[in-house]
């Protein structure tokens, strides 16, 4: 026993260790890029050449930690979408791992108990990492009704795209805001308007940035009225938020059965505690208990799991 602790633990730590060298890494990245702007910015002094290792080299690190960050899901271009720290975000998945080993490991051995408990680490970090995508994502779409209908007073008034994209920047609520900030930035290092879009929507995921992107992009190289193009769009971003808003309010009923039926097992086993506790007691002391109980548990966990897929499939279409 005192070898699967250990193996349970090592594992733990390495988890903890991956996302830490990560978050670290990335933080002083950003540090050395700000600074590098900051120093570009104030006028009349130079940009002095950083000496380093091979751009090649940076390239090939910049691969390694794309591919760690996408297997994480960890959001690493949007900083605002963390609603609790990464730090906080490995250890409950390097938690949830230690616990599916102590309950795999008696029903199998400790190798097939280490391997359940990597992979449930693995996917509580993406599942907490999704949720705080998704809710930043539902923010943005959320706001993107107000931003459309933005642009479209300002190209009415005859002022250009790029000038509503910075009115954006100011006058928006966040995240609108901070993400057209980074827009009016790529804009200035001489992106045009439909491409810092696309890299908005690639960066965030939120299909409406692609639709206006290309809609830019068309009318900028054919002409035509785009004031009425881009008010037909934000027509149909609203009536889309509200087929979404709707979808969501029938799954609500779908959403309160299955937060019953994955709490009755615990209060139950709460009353029985307090009614009977000769045979709750059961169920940590006796092995034939212990074996139960973790199959109960990883059964519900599967239920509870395959519920949430469900229920959010149906938003989603």
């Amino acid at each position: 026993m005192q070898v699967e602790l250990l193996i349970a633990l090592i594992g733990a730590l390495a988890i903890l260790a991956i996302g830490w060298v990560y978050l670290l890494t990335a933080v002083r990245q950003r540090k050395v890029l700000s600074a590098r702007l900051d120093a570009a910015v104030v006028v009349g002094q130079p940009v002095r050449p950083v000496q380093g290792p091979d751009i090649r080299l940076r390239a090939q690190r910049r691969r390694r930690f794309q591919t760690l960050a996408r297997i994480f899901n960890m959001p690493v271009d949007m900083k605002l979408a963390h609603v609790v720290s990464p730090v906080l975000v490995f250890a409950t998945g390097a938690l949830a791992g230690w616990v599916t080993f102590e309950l795999s490991s008696v029903l199998s051995a400790w190798a097939t108990a280490a391997l359940l408990g990597l992979l449930a680490a693995l996917l509580s970090i993406r599942a907490l990492f999704g949720w705080e995508i998704e809710r930043y994502r539902n923010k943005l779409v959320g706001q993107l009704p107000d931003t459309i209908q933005l642009i479209v007073s300002a190209t009415r008034a005859g002022l250009p795209v790029s000038e509503s994209f910075r009115a954006i920047a100011r006058e928006m609520a966040s995240p609108t805001r901070e993400e057209f900030q980074r827009v009016e930035a790529a804009m200035a290092l001489g992106e045009p308007p439909d491409q810092a879009l696309i890299e908005l929507h690639q960066r965030t995921g939120v299909a409406e940035y692609a639709i206006f992107a290309v809609t830019i992009g068309v009318q900028a190289r054919s002409g035509g009225r785009l004031a009425e193009t881009i008010q037909n769009l934000a027509d149909t971003v609203r009536e889309r938020l509200v087929v979404v808003g709707r979808a969501r309010s029938l799954a609500s009923e779908a959403k309160a059965s299955a937060f019953i039926m994955g709490s009755l097992p615990f209060v139950s086993g709460l009353l029985m505690f307090f009614l009977r506790p000769d045979q709750i007691q059961m169920l940590f002391h006796d092995p034939r208990g212990q074996r139960m109980l973790a199959v109960g548990i990883i059964t519900l966990g599967i239920g509870i799991a395959t519920m949430r897929q469900l229920i959010a499939s149906v938003g989603r279409e």
